[in-house]
């Protein structure tokens, strides 16, 4: 789940990305959506991610998260 969820942010860095897609492209094949399941998974990349200063993943208040890409 990490992968998957490490991969979308990947594919569009510095770009906001909804809670909503983030949701639906990760748990929608199993039928359930645990709300707090992504919150859960982006702590533990942010975790994975943080030995690196360049490279975080940040809440957007009311939207969803970016993955930013600093050099």
């Amino acid at each position: 789940t990490e992968t998957r969820l490490l991969l979308i942010f990947a594919l569009s860095p510095n770009e906001t990305i909804e809670r909503s897609r983030l949701q639906k492209e990760i748990w929608e094949d199993e039928g359930v959506i645990v709300g707090r399941s992504l919150d859960m998974f982006i702590s533990k990349l942010r975790k994975k991610l943080e030995f690196d200063p360049n490279i975080k993943i940040v809440v957007i208040r009311g939207k969803g998260y970016k993955l930013e890409i600093s050099s």
